[in-house]
């Protein structure tokens, strides 16, 4: 991945060649897959760390964009505004909770090579069922969902599918990993 400051440089130029304006802070988030800005034309920003995150992710937006998808189970998807193929950028919408966000991480027309083992899929299911609680069944039906599409999708966390408002007020979506 790129460092942070490499990042922020590669956000500030796309945003500028696009006659926009980068929010440098606070950032909206970062992890593996690379780093989240807003922009003041309510998009955002998220540089890749790696091509193969990059480019899952962008086919993820082309695929919902095709098929006119906004929502996935009533969780609303961000759409593609732009990107930018050398410096590895892609521009989305903002939206607010029930989002479901961050496709950098997935697996195209074929399921993770791990699927059929079911030790390492009891693992993640228990996982999934700490993390999610009471949603566990409405992440499951999810997941069945963008398999449909043929995205297989292997990062679920609260982070990155919120199936509801905070309780302590209105949510704006912030990027999250």
């Amino acid at each position: 991945m790129a460092n942070p400051s490499e990042a922020l440089e590669l956000a500030e130029i796309y945003c500028r060649s696009r006659g926009i304006q980068l929010i440098r802070d606070p950032k909206l988030g970062s992890g593996t897959d690379g780093s989240v800005w807003r922009t003041r034309s309510n998009s955002a920003v998220k540089v890749f760390g790696n091509e193969r995150n990059f480019v899952d992710e962008l086919e993820c937006y082309r695929r919902f964009e095709a098929k006119g998808i906004t929502c996935v189970n009533n969780l609303a998807v961000p759409h593609l505004v732009g990107f930018d193929s050398q410096w590895l950028i892609i521009e989305m919408s903002i939206v607010e909770p029930p989002y479901l966000l961050d496709f950098g991480k997935v697996y195209l027309d074929r399921p993770p090579p791990y699927w059929n083992d079911e030790e390492v899929m009891a693992g993640w299911m228990d996982e999934c069922r700490e993390l999610f609680g009471a949603d566990y069944r409405a992440l499951l039906s999810v997941l069945a969902k963008l398999r449909s599409f043929g995205i297989w999708y292997v990062d679920p966390k609260p982070a990155n599918i919120r199936f509801r408002q905070s309780r302590r007020g209105k949510l704006r979506y912030l990027y999250g990993f």
